[in-house]
């Protein structure tokens, strides 16, 4: 049983691995629409960077729920890491599913 258990932690940090690589990509996203709006001057209003940028913003909720350290709340239990996985997995599928839409607004942008 401890190797089950030693094994559903080393995925949860895998987890927080993958949440931690997405805001890495949330912030280099959100920093070159505001450098392709500043190009354009400060009242420029580009409707897809612009819907690009507000659905990368919503991507950082899940993204951050995801960082959360929710294994210290239950320790050294088994039901509960894989409810963790659980509940990541689905913060971090619906942070890709909101970053995709964002890129696909920031290409038609192009």
């Amino acid at each position: 049983m401890n190797e089950d258990l030693e094994e559903l932690s080393k995925r949860i940090k895998e987890l927080g691995d993958k949440a931690t690589q997405l805001l890495l990509f949330l912030s280099f996203a959100m920093v070159s629409v505001a450098t392709l709006k500043s190009s354009q001057g400060i009242n420029a209003s580009w409707y897809p960077l612009d819907t690009a940028f507000f659905w990368w913003k919503l991507a950082l909720l899940p993204t951050l729920f995801c960082v959360v350290p929710l294994k210290e709340i239950s320790r050294k239990n088994e039901k509960a890491y894989s409810n963790i996985i659980k509940v990541k997995l689905v913060f971090l599928y619906l942070a890709i599913l909101l970053i995709i839409i964002g890129v696909g607004y920031f290409i038609a942008a192009q």
